[in-house]
């Protein structure tokens, strides 16, 4: 990866549906070219997908939180992260280091829903919940 590699990056980064032309004009190449790099970091591995920022309040979540959940027994943390990981609020999970052993990002429509989600998880462990105010 040479510096026209990492400013690619940086401006997919920023705008992952910038044109091959308006990058190619800021790091001096044409647009196919840039299309070859961008290609050749995908087959690398530097650039693994895309992905779409929503605006979550538009969309009704109107809760977001943090949920730290320490795990009954070791032996079953795999099983809570596999499991947790894909339910449908979920926007994160993270396998932590700490008295906890689960870092979960989770949006919500209602309190409700964020009740319903700690009373599944709770099979796996104690959960410790912080509202996010701002972000």
């Amino acid at each position: 990866m040479d510096d026209i590699d990492e400013r690619i990056i940086k401006m997919l980064n920023t705008n992952a549906r910038e044109s091959f032309a308006t990058i190619g004009k800021s790091v001096d190449l044409s647009a196919p070219a840039v299309g070859k790099r961008v290609k050749q970091l995908e087959e690398k591995g530097f650039i693994l997908g895309y992905s779409l920022r929503l605006n979550h309040e538009k969309l009704g979540v109107n809760v977001k939180a943090y949920i730290n959940l320490k795990i009954h027994q070791s032996s079953t943390i795999r099983t809570a992260y596999n499991q947790i990981r894909y339910l449908d609020e979920v926007q994160r999970c993270d396998r932590i280091t700490g008295e906890d052993s689960l870092c979960i990002l989770a949006y919500f429509k209602s309190n409700k829903e964020l009740v319903t989600l700690l009373e599944r998880i709770s099979q796996y462990g104690v959960p410790n919940t912080s509202l996010i105010l701002e972000s």
